[in-house]
């Protein structure tokens, strides 16, 4: 059970970034924004692990490999895309895609994992699926094909980060793969912010904040959380509790962003929640 209420915590906590995010992004491109959000939380691990007085663990091998990969895709890449496609979608589609991510990783542990096969699971993913295309038909106004699609995308990405740091040693606890995991994607991001056009950026008391939010809260203390409660739970059960990020998210669009959200994007949004309840059915 704590391992669950500790998963929560950070699925809430990552379900506000959105809203975040979508503020600081009118202010900073979406390689910079994503780059000082881990930046920040790769400074705040460090002085942690500093004054920390428990031993100091150093991965080696396959493990280091695994949190090196883990860290570029899961963070790097899916930080970059997220932020791309959350400027080209409304803050509560880009929510309601997020709750699909429970049956991308369900369908990608089919194909490469070794999942076990149900039929509740095949028609949960499928449900799930019918939300997005809902969701998809649905765009229009602040709201892209393309930003749908790249967040789509970032579902594989957080997919395999989840298997990947399950692979990862049990002797590593969670705070060590995720400081590892904060140095590697800052050191990916590096030859992509040289890529990314414009100068140094104007940005308000409100981004800044945003910022300071998003790498102190949603990528510190909800990586950690998270990395702990994935070491006590299957890496699917994990990935379902993820149908709450498209709940706090919309409903916190709704009262800071204001935005106004369609009956047809809600039915997609509840497809996408149904599908993933019934994937999780258990007898």
């Amino acid at each position: 059970m704590g391992s669950y209420l500790i998963l929560t915590l950070s699925i809430i906590l990552w379900g506000s970034s959105v809203v975040a995010t979508r503020i600081a992004g009118f202010s900073i491109g979406p390689v910079a924004l994503a780059f000082f959000r881990i930046a920040i939380a790769a400074v705040l691990m460090s002085a942690i692990r500093l004054f920390s007085k428990e031993k100091k663990k150093r991965p080696a091998g396959k493990d280091m490999k695994l949190i090196a990969l883990s860290a570029l895709l899961g963070i790097t890449f899916y930080y970059m895309i997220e932020n791309l496609g959350i400027m080209m979608t409304a803050a509560s589609t880009a929510s309601m895609i997020s709750g699909s991510y429970p049956a991308i990783t369900l369908a990608l542990g089919f194909a490469f994992f070794h999942e076990k096969i149900t039929v509740s699971r095949v028609a949960g993913i499928l449900l799930s699926m019918a939300g997005i295309g809902v969701l998809t038909f649905s765009a229009g106004g602040s709201s892209s094909l393309l930003g749908i699609g790249l967040l789509v995308l970032d579902g594989v990405f957080w997919a395999l980060y989840n298997y990947m740091v399950q692979a990862i040693s049990d002797e590593l606890d969670a705070f060590t793969i995720s400081w590892y995991q904060t140095l590697w994607a800052a050191l990916f991001y590096l030859p992509f912010l040289f890529l990314e056009k414009g100068g140094m950026p104007a940005l308000d008391m409100t981004s800044i904040l945003c910022i300071l939010y998003l790498g102190a809260g949603c990528s510190t203390l909800a990586y950690i959380l998270y990395n702990a409660g994935l070491r006590g739970v299957s890496a699917f059960a994990a990935a379902t509790l993820l149908n709450l990020m498209p709940l706090s998210g919309t409903v916190l669009s709704a009262l800071i962003l204001h935005e106004t959200v369609s009956l047809r994007s809600w039915f997609g949004g509840a497809l996408i929640i149904a599908g993933v309840v019934i994937a999780n059915r258990r007898k």
